[in-house]
């Protein structure tokens, strides 16, 4: 198990370029085998993206998603999902309902928003490397 981030580690994550940010999740969902949402009253969040798409965000750890817990979201809990499922469930099951994947977003809104598809073809990629 990893050992939970600290203040200083989630600011500096943060502070990366969301391509950046993007790298280190594909590194760290593929290492701790599993990926982080919110949930709360209401079910796992969701937004629309600038084209209308409900878009579901995702983070390589809980103390990173537990960040963005605030406002709209202030009754959300991290919520774990492991890899296999959120691979063969999640993206498969939200690119055949149109929906994208918003891959480790900031508190200030930047992110990398995509097809949930193209995600799963990264992490096919990533879990293919060898060690």
């Amino acid at each position: 198990m990893n050992a939970p981030l600290s203040q200083f580690d989630i600011s500096n994550l943060f502070g990366l370029p969301a391509s950046e940010r993007y790298t280190y999740f594909l590194t760290e969902v593929a290492q701790a085998g599993k990926v982080w949402t919110l949930c709360g009253d209401g079910g796992f969040v969701a937004f629309c993206d600038e084209e209308g798409h409900d878009c579901f965000p995702f983070w390589p750890a809980p103390e990173l998603a537990r960040a963005l817990a605030d406002a709209d979201w202030s009754d959300c809990k991290p919520e774990p999902l492991e890899l296999d499922v959120f691979m063969n469930r999640w993206l498969k099951g939200m690119a055949k309902d149109d929906r994208q994947v918003s891959v480790f977003p900031a508190p200030d809104g930047t992110g990398i928003v995509m097809d949930p598809l193209a995600l799963l073809q990264d992490l096919e990629e990533e879990l293919s490397q060898p060690d």
